[in-house]
């Protein structure tokens, strides 16, 4: 799954992409990941096992990212009333989701590369198709069928009430707070407790092993046995580990590949995720790789002690 800073490379790329462009109209093959919230008019027509939504004339005001949720900002004059009504697509792209935007000029692409994202589009993983009046195509496929997309009105509460369940952003939360949040969660595991998305958003298995190699932590460690030292150097490492993947365009490993269609090169600068068996850029002892809750964490035995 693509964490925060996959998500954030997308979300920017998209923004200098689609933002200004006029939407044609919205089609989609997959009503139960397809939700609209937005008010009482419900404006569908079926064709075959085709949906359309008629958001014609919507205008694309911007994208943005929240945790690993991709918004699309839109503002839509109501024919009838000549009113303004601001509305809010979101895409989580989940495991395998891609985003690929296509037109006459120019072709981008982010998210998992299975099936190849150089494939012709529409193809049989595309569950929503965009269309907007310059002739170009934002297309959202995902094999797996995991991830939704959902259109809620605009406005800060409506938008926050739909992603309530989301902890605070990991790129914006603070020192104090993630202490807090900590306090509150003393017996769970550092490691699990890191990707718990109502904890704080954004972050998954690439990024919690780094963070915890960063603060030399142990992922079994509880949240309670932590030091203040300890929380100050896992904040701190998230915090680095977030930023320097972000620079380097996400990573690899994750199977994610950016809106240019280039794979990112985060894991180049990699010091625990996926380095099995090779030495610890700290002390030399080979990284190893454990199952924890379910999911791989990767760290170093010597430097990561369980205490």
């Amino acid at each position: 799954m693509p964490e925060l800073p996959e998500v954030t490379v997308i979300v920017n790329q998209l923004d200098r992409k689609l933002k200004g462009l006029v939407l044609e109209s919205i089609e989609y093959d997959w009503p139960k990941k397809f939700d609209w919230a937005a008010g009482p008019e419900r404006p569908l027509a079926r064709r075959g096992n085709k949906w359309t939504l008629d958001l014609k004339g919507a205008k694309i005001v911007g994208v943005e990212r929240r945790g690993k949720v991709v918004l699309i900002e839109v503002s839509k004059v109501s024919k009838v009333s000549k009113v303004s009504k601001d509305l809010t697509i979101l895409i989580h792209l989940k495991l395998t989701g891609q985003l690929i935007y296509q037109d006459a000029k120019s072709r981008i692409t982010g998210g998992h590369p299975i099936p190849p994202l150089n494939l012709p589009v529409p193809n049989k993983t595309t569950r929503a198709t965009f269309t907007f009046t310059n002739q170009g195509h934002l297309y959202f496929n995902d094999v797996r069928k995991f991830g939704w997309v959902k259109i809620v009105e605009s406005g800060k509460l409506k938008v926050e009430n739909y992603l309530k369940e989301l902890g605070p952003d990991a790129l914006e939360i603070g020192l104090d707070e993630f202490k807090e949040r900590l306090q509150k969660r003393g017996q769970a595991r550092i490691k699990k407790l890191l990707m718990d998305q109502a904890f704080i958003s954004g972050v998954g298995n690439i990024y919690s092993d780094e963070a915890l190699w960063r603060a030399k932590i142990h992922p079994r460690r509880s949240a309670i046995s932590l030091q203040p030292l300890e929380v100050r150097r896992l904040y701190e490492g998230l915090q680095k580990s977030l930023k320097l993947a972000i620079a380097k365009g996400g990573s690899s490993a994750s199977a994610f590949v950016d809106s240019g269609g280039e794979r990112g090169l985060y894991l180049s600068y990699a010091k625990a995720y996926h380095m099995t068996g090779r030495p610890c850029q700290r002390c030399k002892t080979k990284i190893i790789r454990e199952k924890i809750d379910g999911r791989s964490a990767h760290f170093c035995p010597n430097c990561q002690k369980l205490r």
